[in-house]
């Protein structure tokens, strides 16, 4: 019992390590392209057009933490409620206007099936197989969906992840990172 207890909280340590590497890079790649957009612009390498737009990048962390499957004892994980097959849905706060793609970044424990989707805003971000999944039995993972341009929105977004019916699989979801572009005014 003790043994288990130990493992489970240095799972959780190293997901929280993760984590924090994954924000920093996150953090690290915006002022990165920022550098980059301001520098280009500078020296006039955007000839394509008169009046260059700038652009920024901005994130949220959407915190899940629930366990989606069809067996609740098959993952002892008591700081995620089991949801069966469709999770709660969550809200977020996007304070700019995105614009081009955005992606996300997400946390699954235990997922071995493919075929799980995820709704942003009522729309199926995942492709028609479902993009969310399989990170092996027992593993962590950090796994990225592509988000097309028009499913973000400046102010209350939501997004809800359903679990693939037709698969016996069981996992958890721990955070969502949404990460979007912006224009910057002039």
């Amino acid at each position: 019992m003790l043994n288990n207890l130990i493992k489970e909280n240095i799972v959780g340590l190293r997901t929280k390590v993760i984590f924090i590497r994954i924000l920093m890079m996150v953090a690290i790649l915006g002022l990165s392209y920022l550098s980059l957009s301001s520098s280009l612009i500078t020296y006039g390498q955007s000839p394509e057009t008169t009046n260059p737009q700038m652009k920024a990048s901005g994130f949220i962390v959407v915190p899940i933490e629930q366990h989606l499957g069809d067996n609740k004892n098959d993952i002892f994980a008591p700081g995620f409620p089991f949801r069966g097959d469709i999770s709660n849905t969550f809200n977020f706060t996007i304070d700019t206007t995105p614009v081009g793609q955005s992606y996300l970044l997400i946390q699954i424990f235990g997922s071995y099936s493919q075929g799980h989707t995820m709704n942003i805003n009522g729309q199926n971000v995942t492709s028609p197989q479902g993009t969310i999944g399989n990170t092996g039995d027992g593993n962590w993972a950090t796994l990225t969906v592509i988000i097309d341009d028009g499913i973000l929105k400046a102010g209350s977004n939501n997004i809800q992840i359903l679990r693939n019916i037709d698969s016996p699989d069981n996992f958890l979801i721990d955070n969502i990172v949404v990460n979007w572009q912006y224009q910057i005014s002039q």
